[in-house]
């Protein structure tokens, strides 16, 4: 009996591993590809937004790594350069994508920005003497909305304007040293800074770019106006009234034509 049963175990267990043999099996690769295709489609889903996410946190990007601020350089230069009162253009734009709108800052009294996007300029008059450093940036959406490009720095280096000097015409030859001669005011030195020393009159601080209309400060007689066509009278401004001047040898001699009298005063 034991061994009967022992025979049809045998046979059953033959029967089942010739069955299981028959069996289609399910390959590896099937179940891990039906295991990982949601995460598959998540990366997906996540590299699609990458661009967008990477756009709202990168400000200096208008829509891509090449668009900037850019001068006209054939033109306009950057250091710009100038006097004060100088009428003074930049011209800019962005390279690579087109702004349509700009944020300038840091502009000096006497210019302006003009607003246009597409024909960005700043111009006006040079302020007084210094460097100054205007900031310009570019935004990929009017009213300074979206992303926006790297800040462009524009410097500007403006000279001090000089006065022009009333002993530059005709009427004064340069010497050297300083020393000029004047056809109606003689000899004398120019300190280049408003003083001269006359060698009669010693030292005069003399205001005014036209000769035939200056003001002299004197020491000892303060504001006297005179001129190419004046000289040798005075105007003396704290009594309203003229003087004549009169050379004499180591002092000098004022006719007051209000008191009229002569007047001797040391060489300043």
């Amino acid at each position: 009996m034991q061994l009967k049963m022992k025979s049809k175990a045998k046979i059953l267990c033959m029967t089942l591993a010739m069955l299981l043999q028959r069996l289609p099996t399910l390959p590896l690769g099937k179940h891990l590809s039906t295991f990982f295709a949601p995460i598959a489609a998540h990366v997906k889903t996540l590299r699609a937004l990458l661009p967008a996410a990477a756009a709202t946190t990168l400000p200096h990007v208008l829509t891509g790594a090449t668009t900037y601020v850019k001068a006209f350089e054939e033109i306009d230069k950057n250091p710009g350069t100038g006097t004060e009162g100088d009428a003074y253009t930049f011209r800019f734009y962005t390279h690579g994508h087109k702004a349509q709108s700009y944020l300038v800052s840091g502009l000096p009294n006497g210019l302006t920005f003009n607003g246009d996007k597409d024909s960005p300029s700043i111009s006006g008059t040079l302020p007084t003497g210094g460097n100054y450093e205007i900031e310009i940036k570019g935004y990929r959406w009017a009213n300074r909305q979206g992303p926006s490009t790297s800040t462009y720095k524009l410097v500007l280096q403006v000279e001090e304007s000089k006065a022009a000097s009333p002993w530059s015409g005709d009427s004064t030859e340069t010497l050297d040293a300083g020393f000029k001669n004047s056809t109606w005011f003689g000899n004398f030195y120019d300190n280049g800074d408003g003083w001269v020393y006359h060698p009669n009159h010693g030292w005069l601080f003399v205001s005014g770019s036209d000769e035939s209309a200056l003001w002299m400060w004197d020491r000892q007689l303060g504001w006297l106006y005179t001129g190419k066509s004046i000289y040798p009278f005075f105007f003396r401004h704290s009594t309203s009234k003229w003087l004549y001047y009169k050379e004499r040898e180591n002092a000098r001699q004022f006719w007051s034509y209000e008191k009229e009298i002569w007047t001797t005063y040391e060489k300043n």
